[in-house]
């Protein structure tokens, strides 16, 4: 599978990411090994603890959510993960993952897990189209063949949000 991220994402995108289950903990942890930070964070604790972390390591990797929100309250303390802005770019990332979903490069249950996140933090919005009823009966079992349904209401909801899925956005 490649990579959501390609390591230049700003930190603050690393998180909403992560918040809304488009990426994992892992995810985290390869962001930041090939991250080139900038001087106000590069010698940052919790980004420094990031780049060493051990991916083999379970509890290392369990506080890489952790140092990345730390990071970001010391580094950017007027960000709000929940404000517009946040909202803008967890639609960004919501749509990044719909596109790698049409490219065969994920099951189902990777998108339907997104969508009670993004409910939850930013109260049910319209660019999330009707992915909670497509998803809905989905499990870690559910192959693409069981869910084909679900390309077409990811065709609809990036052709919603003014997007080609043949080229991959505007």
């Amino acid at each position: 599978m490649k990579p959501l991220l390609e390591g230049n994402e700003d930190p603050r995108l690393v998180l909403i990411a992560r918040e809304i289950g488009a990426i994992s903990d892992a995810d985290i942890v390869r962001w930041a090994s090939r991250h080139a930070a900038p001087q106000n964070y590069a010698e940052d604790i919790d980004y420094l603890r990031l780049v060493r972390c051990n991916p083999g390591n379970a509890d290392a990797l369990g506080s890489a959510r952790g140092h990345l929100r730390s990071l970001i309250t010391r580094r950017f303390p007027d960000f709000n993960d929940r404000s517009m802005e946040a909202s803008e770019i967890a639609r960004e990332m919501f749509l990044r993952r719909l596109r790698t979903y049409l490219q065969d490069d994920i099951d189902p249950l990777h998108v339907c897990r997104m969508v009670s996140p993004i409910e939850e933090r930013y109260e049910f919005p319209h660019w999330l189209g009707d992915l909670y009823n497509a998803c809905d009966w989905t499990d870690e079992r559910t192959t693409r063949e069981q869910a084909s349904h679900l390309r077409g209401a990811i065709e609809q909801i990036l052709a919603d949000n003014a997007e080609s899925p043949a080229n991959g956005g505007n």
